[in-house]
């Protein structure tokens, strides 16, 4: 628990008995079973997601859902050659 406690603390995050928290907005889960350190999102419904080590799990909570919406823009194209209507929708997004 400190080690996660630890990592928690380094991405602005709260770490409360049922859970890893942000803005009293209950984020997800982070443990390790037999030396596998894994995360679960709260708001996805995708089970338990396998991680290097445990400041993997906390990164992977402490991203945000727009960030899916970025690398769906970002994935295949660098920044310079997206359209100015893909750029005004990542940034509204972002916001």
């Amino acid at each position: 628990m400190a080690v996660i406690f630890t990592e928690c603390e380094k991405y602005g995050l709260e770490l409360l008995d049922d859970g890893v928290y942000q803005n009293d907005q209950k984020l997800g889960e982070v443990g390790c079973t037999d030396g596998i350190w894994w995360a679960i999102r709260t708001r996805r419904n995708q089970g338990r997601v396998v991680c290097d080590c445990v400041m993997d799990a906390v990164w992977w909570l402490s991203i945000t859902e727009t960030s899916s919406t970025t690398n769906k823009y970002l994935q295949n194209r660098p920044l310079e050659q997206l359209t100015s209507a893909e750029l005004q929708q990542l940034f509204a997004t972002a916001v």
